[in-house]
């Protein structure tokens, strides 16, 4: 939603979930080299199970969704879990011809995770997966967007992340890197809404389109009292779980876009 449309449609928050869990015991796994290279597809299969119950608790929190068929579904990760890159750093070290099995990579696809959920919740609209430092931002405005236009009257948020160690080591910013913690993965899920039901609305202004007050994140940040943050990691879970307005601001490439909770 932009700051300068105003027909009327508001988007809601009418539900959340979330989760965390210990991706020690798969960890452990990775450390034993090619003793483990056949349980390194259980990490992608605990994180699809996980993520899906997250959607569906997150569906059940907001009274159901009419029409499923036409439920729309975005989903967002910053780094996945590189599993398929750890395979290939860890199997073309190893001495010997080099090889790739063909089967690791049906657990790639960052979108892998959408489209499980989707076919087992039976939510058949679009839908899209966005990787990147700015996917969760994104994926929050994206679904704002649709259901602003009237493309679509709900859509599902969500977002996931179970770092391989391989990823993790050049990512300290990611879920449970930081030193002496152990490594977590974690999901989380929001439906937004059409209309005026339950639930905070949540709005989006862009860099250069003013509302009448300023441009692009500079009026709605400037409000006092309001809570400013930056996008970062775990941007659903902390709209999730707000209590009070909040404004979260992307400075991904220089842009001055924010989300506004309230």
């Amino acid at each position: 939603m932009t700051a300068t449309r105003s027909d009327g449609t508001a988007a809601r928050l009418a539900g959340a979930a979330a989760v965390q869990f210990d991706l020690t015991a798969h960890w452990r796994e990775r450390a034993r080299g090619r003793e483990g290279w056949d349980n390194a597809p259980a990490l992608v299969r605990d994180l699809s199970t996980r993520f899906t119950a997250t959607v569906a608790e997150a569906i059940e929190r907001a009274g159901g969704v009419p029409g499923r068929t036409e439920t729309e579904f975005v989903a967002a990760t910053w780094y996945g879990t590189s599993h398929v890159a750890e395979v290939m750093h860890e199997q073309l070290r190893e001495a010997g011809p080099k090889w790739l099995d063909p089967e690791q990579f049906l657990h790639y696809s960052p979108h892998a995770m959408v489209s499980a959920a989707a076919l087992d919740l039976g939510l058949g609209g679009a839908s899209a997966t966005l990787v990147g430092p700015d996917a969760e931002f994104q994926a929050v405005a994206h679904a704002v967007r649709r259901i602003r236009s009237g493309r679509a009257a709900t859509v599902v948020v969500a977002e996931y992340e179970a770092l391989t160690p391989f990823a993790a080591a050049p990512c300290p910013d990611g879920p449970g890197t930081a030193a002496g913690a152990p490594p977590e993965g974690r999901a989380t899920a929001l439906v937004l809404t059409a209309g005026g039901g339950r639930g905070p609305s949540l709005t989006v202004h862009r860099s250069g389109e003013g509302d009448g007050e300023g441009d692009g994140a500079d009026a709605p940040a400037g409000r006092a009292g309001t809570t400013v943050r930056t996008a970062g990691p775990g941007l659903l879970r902390l709209l999730a779980d707000a209590a009070e307005p909040l404004v979260v601001v992307s400075r991904a490439a220089g842009l001055r876009d924010a989300l506004v909770l309230g």
